[in-house]
């Protein structure tokens, strides 16, 4: 099937079985969450989800939350509840199917959710780079920070030793 333009839309709770074939395809093992994180997640900040749909078929997700120090998930949660005051929103999950590499819709993603921070009027974007997916992330604007926030160091430390919190203030690229 030739490379095409994935529409983007905002995700459904019909669509988590699509998202967790595609988590278990793009993600190790250890960082596959359960359905009930999912669904915590979308039932907590359903403006921040989307799909890419290529042939009604989704080929990638994105999951965003709003968070400030105190409220960056840790991994695997089914609990997690949002901040009264956001600082950023967090980029918590993307993942994009192998056949749907290539095609843009990870950057389209991206900008679904830098255009849901501007009207927010948040500070930024973040996340947490896992692996070697600093590189990628850098490449994209992020920059990696130093945490002296306890709640941040503490959610920080349920990805690994490895992982990195990083921040994207510019929301127009």
């Amino acid at each position: 099937m030739p490379l095409t333009a994935a529409l983007i839309r905002p995700m459904l709770t019909s669509d988590l079985d699509a998202v967790m074939r595609i988590q278990a395809t793009c993600h190790l093992p250890d960082y596959h969450e359960p359905r009930e994180a999912f669904a915590n997640k979308l039932a907590q900040a359903p403006d921040g989800a989307w799909v890419a749909e290529q042939h009604g078929q989704v080929s990638a997700y994105l999951w965003c939350l709003p968070i400030d120090e105190d409220h960056l998930p840790v991994l695997h949660a089914s609990d997690w509840q949002a901040p009264r005051q956001p600082r950023w929103l967090y980029l918590h999950d993307l993942a994009v199917a192998p056949e749907a590499r290539g095609t843009g819709a990870g950057h389209r993603l991206v900008a679904q959710a830098a255009a849901l921070a501007h009207r927010w009027a948040l500070e930024g974007l973040a996340l947490v780079a896992v692996g070697d997916a600093h590189a990628y992330w850098h490449r994209q604007g992020f920059q990696a920070v130093a945490l002296s926030h306890p709640g941040l160091q503490r959610s920080l430390s349920s990805f690994g030793t490895n992982a990195r919190f990083m921040i994207r203030i510019k929301l127009d690229a």
